[in-house]
Formats: C-alpha cells, structure tokens, sequence
C-alpha cells in the first residue's frame, strides 16, 4: 500500500516477505550511503528503523530528495526494472535495514501474484510522484514567463 504519491511504504503481508526474503539485517550509521544514482540495481532495502533519504546526486527543484521511514522500501524501480538506480540513497538517522536481492524479489513475484500486484500499486505511485512533480514544475515555468 502506497501512502501518497512517490512513498513506497510496503503493507503488513509484504513486510513479513521481504523480511523472510532478507539475506541480511543491518544497522547502518547516519552518512552511509545505499546505493549511488547510476549503480547496477542489486535489490532493495526495507527500512525498518530510522530514515533514508533519497533523491538525485544535485540540486533539483522538481524532484527534491523524498524521507523514508520505517516501513518502506528503498530501490524497488530499479530492482523490478533492472535498470542502475535512478537515484541515490543515504541513512539521515541511524537505520535498521533488511536487505532482500534481486533475485530473490524476483521468484518472490514470479510465485505470488497478489505480492505482484501490491509491488505494481508502488511502481505506479511511484509514476505519479514523478509525473505530478514534473506538472508542477511545468505550471511554475507557465507562470513565471
């Protein structure tokens, strides 16, 4: 279940999954970073305690870095796609995060059609996040000319 556009915070039965799925649990330290915008997608993290921001390598006024907290996921896009992520991700406040790879999400959806449709719901939040902050851009640049 997504909670608003863009924030893919996961439902009960998903987390329980990709906590199985999890080859590891770790706490990382505020300023460690996840993942770099442009690294080959190896899986994604659950959050499970602190918070993580995410967001492009430079200042950008249309896509500023979102704040995740528990119980969402980070670098499912790119995972799912497997694509580079298209952002980078960094621990704001010491984190507990579970980390399930890609191939293991991926048998994970293949057998289990309803978890298939919950990750389908987050990517398409995730495309609304991204096409309603590009409107807003769009109308402040209408407005200012």
């Amino acid at each position: 279940m997504a909670a608003g556009p863009g924030i893919l915070v996961v439902s009960v039965a998903m987390h329980k999954e990709f906590l199985r799925l999890a080859t590891s649990v770790s706490s990382e330290a505020k300023g460690t970073v996840l993942f770099r915008r442009g690294d080959a997608a190896q899986g994604i993290f659950l959050i499970r305690s602190g918070r993580v921001s995410v967001g492009l390598d430079t200042e950008n006024t249309a896509f500023p870095p979102r704040i995740l907290g528990p119980g969402a996921v980070v670098g499912l896009p790119a995972t799912v796609a497997g694509f580079p992520y298209s952002l980078t991700a960094e621990v704001i406040d010491d984190a507990e995060l579970a980390f399930v790879p890609r191939p293991a999400l991926l048998s994970c959806l293949q057998s289990n059609p309803q978890l298939c449709f919950e990750v389908m719901d987050l990517l398409s939040s995730e495309i609304s996040g991204a096409r309603t902050a590009l409107k807003q851009v769009g109308s402040i640049r209408l407005s200012s000319a």
